[in-house]
């Protein structure tokens, strides 16, 4: 009965015996069993035949000129490459002390001459069958541990992306601290500073003229001339207040006149050259939170372009795409480095607009190179709004 399918591994045995006429009967046996067969007619030959090609298991004669059965086994289990081969010893001695060194030379099994075709038939096949168990267990033992070394590696790779996150979450909130305690000192200056003096102004002008009531009507009326002139300059100045605190203009004219007053105030500011193209006409009827992200965004690219990109063109488009609203920002400044852009680690302006629209969710999208500008993309998705 054939030990071997089509496509499957067949186990070769290593016949070594200094008789002809019993290598030539157990290599008979073996062929006849569906194994292929090699044979050594001595020690020499059998570890050269070994060393050139693995059997799956070695037949080894104990009594052989030069080097016996015992000298090879012990060579073959010194080697790491040749350790698991299985061996059997084939031997006329039966003494008890034959059969207990060749067990503590770490041979599989022993039988004695003469044999019986059968045993010597099923002996083998039970060791083949435990060394290619014990193969397929290894296997899966080397295929678990590199999954295990894989889960591992990821597993440190996630801590490791999430330690970095909380490191630039812990930095982001740093910054976000520092430029709400910038603002809040530039918010206090300009009370009093501004406001504050413009009402001191108003009130000893007002006192002045209270005690003058008796003046001539032009001197009064001039004197209530600058009173207005200083009030009109402090409703401007809590109107540029209330303005950097939250984008009023978007309750009051919507979106895209908001984003056209924004941008015309910039270049007047800047004396950047500005472009914007709007589709709908700059009517955008959206979310008010989709309409704060957008203008907050664009707020943020044109700080970054006035601070950073010695720019003398900005083009701004907003396009309606069905179910998103898309912003896109380029200017022809200097651009920015490529680390700069991956890393996000210092950029905080890029990272904010990034968080911006990925908490609607929706992309962001830089791309720039040194020298040839840098064009920002932030999309977010829409849900109709009914039209007032």
């Amino acid at each position: 009965m054939s030990n071997s399918s089509a496509g499957d591994h067949v186990p070769e045995v290593l016949i070594v015996d200094d008789t002809h006429e019993m290598r030539q009967m157990l290599g008979d046996l073996m062929t006849e069993a569906g194994y292929r067969v090699r044979h050594a007619s001595d020690g020499t030959q059998a570890l050269m035949s070994i060393y050139a090609s693995l059997p799956d298991l070695v037949l080894l004669d104990v009594r052989m000129p030069t080097m016996d059965g015992y000298e090879v086994c012990k060579y073959l289990k010194a080697d790491t490459a040749t350790a698991d081969i299985p061996v059997i010893f084939m031997s006329a001695m039966s003494d008890i002390q034959d059969i207990t060194q060749a067990f503590e030379l770490q041979a599989v099994d022993y039988i004695v001459k003469p044999f019986r075709s059968a045993e010597v038939l099923s002996r083998v096949k039970t060791h083949l069958d435990l060394r290619a168990l014990q193969l397929r267990l290894e296997e899966m033992c080397f295929v678990r541990t590199r999954q295990l070394a894989d889960e591992v590696l990821e597993r440190r790779q996630a801590e490791q992306e999430l330690l970095e996150s909380q490191q630039q979450l812990r930095r982001l909130s740093g910054h976000i601290q520092e430029v709400r305690e910038a603002e809040r000192a530039s918010i206090a200056r300009e009370i009093h500073d501004e406001l504050g003096q413009s009402l001191t102004v108003v009130r000893i002008d007002l006192t002045r003229l209270k005690g003058h009531l008796d003046a001539p009507r032009e001197r009064i009326e001039s004197q209530i001339d600058i009173v207005l002139q200083v009030l009109e300059q402090a409703a401007n100045t809590a109107r540029a207040i209330s303005e950097n605190l939250r984008p009023g203009m978007l309750d009051l004219i919507g979106l895209g006149p908001a984003i056209e007053n924004h941008l015309k105030r910039f270049g007047e500011m800047t004396g950047i050259r500005c472009v914007l193209n709007m589709s709908n006409k700059g009517e955008f009827f959206v979310d008010d939170r989709v309409a704060i992200a957008i203008f907050r965004i664009l707020q943020e690219a044109l700080t970054n372009i006035a601070r950073h990109a010695r720019a003398t063109l900005v083009t701004v488009q907003v396009v309606e795409l069905g179910s998103e609203l898309m912003l896109i920002v380029q200017d022809d400044g200097c651009g920015i480095a490529p680390q700069h852009i991956e890393s996000g680690k210092t950029h905080y302006g890029l990272f904010g607009m990034s968080e911006r629209a990925k908490l609607l969710g929706g992309q962001f999208v830089i791309d720039s190179e040194p020298g040839k500008g840098t064009r920002i993309e932030a999309s977010l998705p829409i849900e109709p709004v009914e039209t007032p």
